[in-house]
């Protein structure tokens, strides 16, 4: 069998997978079996595909191949798929920040904030009545004034926080 009409054999069995699935995600070895052609053979097919403007594949570290459906045979695509590309990564930047700054402030750390250096009232679990400024605090614990020094309170041992809201 000539190597131009395995790679022709190759090309179909993409096409074919693509335009039925969108999508394929695995290693270039899994492909390589699924196909019965070579790695080198594959790397040359999806290039003269991705040339065609059929197909956009990418490597993820970790993860594979990639390799996304993109059209049939439209050479014209090729600049609208780059910008479509970097919007759809742009998006997705700005997505995942917006929740890292959701994920930021919680209740607790919001209702904390607007209370440091303010006067506290802090029951523990077991019964102690703790009385003093609200100083700092981290995810563990809570420093506090006292009116015999300063306290270092663990989160785990409070029970309730009273405090005035003005």
């Amino acid at each position: 069998m000539s190597n131009s009409s395995k790679s022709e054999k190759v090309k179909i069995w993409l096409r074919e997978y693509l335009t039925e699935f969108g999508e394929y995600s695995g290693t270039l070895e899994e492909l390589s079996s699924l196909t019965g052609a070579s790695p080198y053979l594959i790397k040359k097919v999806l290039k003269e595909l991705e040339d065609e403007g059929f197909l956009r594949s990418e490597t993820k570290r970790g993860k594979g191949l990639i390799i996304r459906f993109t059209g049939e045979n439209k050479e014209t695509d090729a600049e609208p798929v780059k910008e479509e590309k970097m919007e759809e990564e742009k998006e997705v930047q700005q997505s995942s920040e917006k929740k890292k700054k959701e994920k930021k402030k919680s209740l607790q750390d919001t209702v904390l904030t607007s209370l440091l250096g303010k006067d506290v009232t802090v029951f523990l679990i077991s019964g102690t009545r703790l009385e003093g400024k609200l100083l700092d605090f981290d995810n563990f614990t809570l420093a506090m004034t006292a009116p015999k020094g300063k306290s270092l309170v663990y989160k785990h041992a409070v029970a309730t926080i009273l405090f005035d809201v003005e």
